[in-house]
Formats: structure tokens, C-alpha cells, sequence
């Protein structure tokens, strides 16, 4: 592998340009790992979750950059082979549709911790924790909010008459969007309208909003 410089957590690196990721998500309450290659790992771990960033321990996620498809392939065999005797089927709760139930690992954890340093250690741009790097990505989507604040008035009449969001419904989905912005404390203040704000605090599932809600100002 050749060395490259590695870059702070807050560089660029996204999945745009060609450029590709091998991933480690370990999950929050139980010893299981996916490790993987994608292009754009945020649509990856949405695939496994909405609320990704609960069922997803992302402090101890990472990402390594790759500088094409290829070799970020090749990274993922080459551990998924080093590591085979963690091999594990997939988490109960992980849809059939995300695909990817042969890349799951169980008691891997130290040894992907060491892969990580070897990455590191090597030059490669290694972006951990998987926190920073999802914070920063939802930081540059927050814009979009709005279009899909309007998008969902136009589909679901006014935010007033909204109720309770029902499991598997848009409006959860939406939810959930708008719970990973608390739970990576990024504000919403000014990408969403007041009654989207007061319906998120109403519905809202994320323990750092119930906590911004039960604080006194």
C-alpha cells in the first residue's frame, strides 16, 4: 500500500470525485461489526438504519479513503479474510435490503482497532471517530431541509395537524432525520420553520433533544 498524507478529521473527503471508503460500523450494544467498502457511507449506514446513529456506536467508527473503487475492494477482502474466523451473520434488526450479510463480524473489535492504526501508521487518510465525520456531513445537507420541509407540507397538508409519526411512514423517516441532527448537536435553527421545530420537539425520539427540552433556560 502507498503511503498518503493524512489529512484532520475536518478536511475534505467525501464520497464524491471517484473516491471510495473502506468502513468499520460497530454496533452500540452488542459485540457485532460490519465491515465494508462504499462510496458514500452515510447512505450507507442509513441503509442499515434510519436511526443509524443510535443503533451504530460512532465513536468507534472509522473510515479509510481510497483512491479508487479498486483498492478499497481490496482492503475489504484482504480483512474480511485476516478476520474470517469473527465471521457472523447479520444483527436480527438489520433489513434483508441492506444487503451486505456476510461482511459482519462478532469479537473483532481489538483487531479492527489495530487495522485502523496500521492504516493510520501507513499514511492513509484515516477519518475517526465515524462521528466527526457524519457530523460534518450532515452539517453540509442541512440547506436541503428546507426542500423537504416543503416537500412534506405539499404531501402531508400543514405541520399544525401532524400527529404522532407511525412506524415505517415518511413522517418517522423524517423524524429520524431530523433526531440525527440533536444527536450530532447540529442546530436547526433557521434551516427549518418554527412549526417543523415544534412538531420535531413533540416527536422526537433523540435523548439529546428530550434533554434540550427538560433543561430550564
Amino acid at each position: 500500500m502507498s503511503g498518503r498524507r493524512i489529512v484532520p478529521l475536518d478536511g475534505v473527503g467525501t464520497g464524491a470525485g471517484g473516491r471510495a471508503f473502506l468502513y468499520v460500523f460497530p454496533c452500540a450494544y452488542e459485540d457485532f461489526a460490519k465491515l465494508g467498502m462504499s462510496t458514500d457511507p452515510l447512505a450507507r449506514l442509513h441503509a442499515f438504519s434510519s436511526r443509524y446513529y443510535e443503533f451504530f456506536d460512532l465513536q468507534r467508527g472509522w473510515l479509510v479513503e481510497a483512491e479508487s473503487v479498486g483498492e478499497a475492494r481490496q482492503w475489504e477482502t484482504r480483512w474480511k479474510r485476516q478476520l474470517r474466523d469473527h465471521a457472523a451473520p447479520a444483527p436480527l434488526l438489520v433489513p434483508a435490503r441492506a444487503a451486505g450479510h456476510t461482511e459482519w463480524l462478532r469479537g473483532a473489535q481489538p483487531a479492527l482497532e489495530a487495522a485502523r492504526a496500521q492504516f493510520a501508521a501507513q499514511g492513509f487518510v484515516v477519518h475517526a471517530p465515524l462521528s466527526a465525520w457524519v457530523r460534518q456531513r450532515l452539517a453540509e445537507r442541512r440547506e436541503r431541509l428546507d426542500a423537504g420541509e416543503q416537500a412534506a407540507v405539499a404531501r402531508f397538508g400543514p405541520i399544525d395537524a401532524w400527529g404522532w409519526p407511525a412506524p415505517g411512514t415518511p413522517l418517522a423517516a423524517l423524524r429520524d432525520a431530523l433526531d440525527a441532527y440533536a444527536e450530532l448537536d447540529i442546530a436547526l435553527e433557521g434551516a427549518i420553520s418554527p412549526a417543523l421545530r415544534d412538531w420535531h420537539l413533540r416527536s422526537g425520539l433523540s435523548v439529546r433533544l428530550m434533554q434540550s427540552v427538560c433543561t430550564p433556560r
